[in-house]
């Protein structure tokens, strides 16, 4: 009435082990089989018995090998090898042949018979102390019978119609390449950005060796302090917030993180005691092709346009200012919104027309700015400059509202000093807006991006900006009107 045991007391716990195992092992070996299967359809693929690295010297040059790993989409190993590996049975004949991995030549030794006995034998003697666990004879006849059979199913020929790779879309696919839409894209124009970067940084650096030579004075100043400061008139990758990638010779910010906003900064300031003058467009949107089509008609009539909107502020900002917070937000900061609202150190206020200042994709903003530092006075927060600011939106002067007239902006910062004498601010000749800075504190041109994916492009030198008129800046005349890199947008006379 006991329960029947094996003589050997755990016995039949560990056969039944033992088949469970050899199970597993059949049904991996078929995959495997299955798939170098597939893969000598499309190109001549072998069975790797065993792989080696070896602790020789370097193979390559340090200079291959960076160029290597700046090509591959992954790490991998560049030492030499030596690996072994199963020839189809087409090329039995050639199944000793060696040759050292060294310099890109690869070392394979072949199993199988060179002479004219049974190669499936052969192929297959490497593996006749697969099982690790002392299963019985018969499990283990059974499973070299079954591989057996698979390989004789894997080294045979392929059909012609098969064997053709030009036919395949998986010919020139490596497994490292990224498997989603979006990494895929940032793939292929790695080798056009790195381009694009080199073309924007030869044009930027001609552009400082030509201001050195120019007649007016503080250009010429501002382009010797550019070369020997090794800085040019673009974002700061060392000032950019997490979330955004910086291409074109980091002329051209996008929003690529998840982060609420991402702010970044241009590397050099803004030019004290002048006009100064800047514009950042939003670039438009690329449409996005819908994979389900197969003709280029069709592909052409299903182009679809991303369904969110562009969310940003473009305005100036001091080294305070966090990058993860909205430009306007902080004190010293000033930023106006798509939404056509402008926020200065903290405060919202919108313009007396809100519909001209709103902005989107394909808009260009421009921002005058002028810090006068004659206009210093004492705080209880220390020693403030006024800067004026006036802002356009494709042209149009956007005026800011009545409660942010200098005197009434000026008197909030004091704290209600009424008896101290408030500075005179400059006159653009058009609206303005007040902006209370330290005075030994710099203000930046400032982007903060919301939306993902938005792409916006800088304008920091005058060859760059779109504006031909003082009018559509809000400048005002009789004085030059200088780039953030230090060019002359409109001299005196014009």
């Amino acid at each position: 009435g006991g329960i029947p045991t094996s003589k050997n007391g755990g016995g039949g716990g560990l056969r039944r082990n033992n088949t469970s195992h050899h199970r597993m092992l059949q049904a991996t070996e078929a995959a495997n089989i299955k798939l170098i299967r597939k893969l000598s359809s499309i190109n001549s693929a072998a069975k790797v018995v065993s792989y080696r690295e070896m602790d020789e010297g370097a193979a390559i040059t340090r200079h291959a090998k960076k160029r290597v790993q700046r090509m591959m989409h992954y790490d991998v190993s560049l030492r030499p090898f030596e690996a072994t590996v199963i020839l189809p049975q087409q090329r039995k004949q050639q199944s000793r042949q060696k040759s050292n991995y060294a310099n890109g030549n690869s070392r394979i030794s072949g199993l199988g018979d060179s002479g004219g006995g049974d190669s499936s034998s052969n192929n297959f003697r490497s593996f006749e102390n697969f099982d690790a666990f002392a299963s019985p004879n018969q499990q283990h006849q059974s499973l070299a019978q079954f591989q057996h059979k698979q390989e004789e199913d894997m080294i045979s020929p392929p059909s012609s119609a098969s064997s053709s790779p030009l036919g395949s879309p998986f010919m020139c696919t490596p497994k490292s390449f990224p498997p989603t839409p979006s990494s895929r894209q940032m793939v292929m124009a790695r080798g056009t950005r790195f381009v694009e970067d080199v073309v924007f940084l030869a044009r930027d650096q001609l552009r400082v060796q030509g201001a050195l030579e120019s007649s007016n004075e503080r250009t010429r100043a501002m382009a010797q302090a550019l070369r020997e400061g090794r800085r040019l008139a673009v974002f700061n990758a060392a000032d950019t917030g997490t979330g955004i990638a910086l291409t074109c010779g980091q002329h051209v910010a996008t929003k690529v993180g998840n982060v609420l906003y991402c702010s970044t900064r241009s590397m050099i300031p803004v030019l004290r005691n002048c006009f100064v003058y800047f514009e950042m467009s939003v670039m438009a949107p690329q449409p996005i092709l819908n994979s389900n089509t197969t003709s280029n008609a069709a592909a052409a009539a299903t182009m679809m346009m991303p369904a969110s909107l562009a969310t940003l502020s473009i305005g100036l900002s001091t080294l305070e200012m966090p990058l993860n917070t909205l430009v306007g937000a902080w004190k010293g900061s000033v930023g106006l919104c798509t939404t056509g609202q402008i926020l200065s150190a903290g405060r919202w206020s919108s313009p007396l027309d809100p519909s001209l200042s709103s902005y989107g994709d394909g808009a260009t903003v421009g921002c005058l700015a002028c810090v006068d530092d004659h206009t210093a006075f004492e705080t209880w927060d220390g020693v403030m400059v006024t800067a004026s600011v006036t802002f356009n939106v494709n042209g149009t002067v956007i005026s800011p509202p009545s409660s942010s007239s200098p005197a009434a902006g000026m008197e909030l910062a004091t704290g209600g000093l009424q008896s101290q004498q408030l500075p005179q601010v400059p006159s653009t000749g058009g609206p303005t807006l007040p902006l209370l800075v330290p005075m030994e504190e710099e203000i930046f041109p400032t982007l903060t991006l919301h939306s993902p994916t938005t792409q916006v492009m800088c304008r920091f030198s005058a060859e760059d900006i779109f504006a031909k008129s003082r009018a559509s800046i809000g400048a005002p005349h009789g004085c030059p009107i200088y780039a953030i890199d230090g060019s002359v947008l409109f001299d005196m006379d014009e």
